[in-house]
């Protein structure tokens, strides 16, 4: 059980978090798939694997 104030720290924890959702369509499940398989087998997260990737893409570009 939390107390008071773990509630409150969590709280302002999340309240300083960004977020992006990602949603697959019916026609994209197959990518959507692929993904979880290689995130699995890698034993990845999906929060550091995109990370890395919009990272390295956006280094790439130099962009600032």
């Amino acid at each position: 059980m939390s107390t008071e104030a773990e509630k409150k720290a969590v709280k302002k924890y999340h309240q300083k978090l960004k977020s992006i959702t990602i949603r697959y369509t019916e026609k994209e499940i197959s990518e959507y798939n692929r993904l979880q398989r290689y995130l699995e087998e890698y034993d990845i997260s999906v929060t550091g694997y995109l990370k890395k990737l919009i990272k390295a893409d956006l280094d790439e570009k130099d962009y600032c």
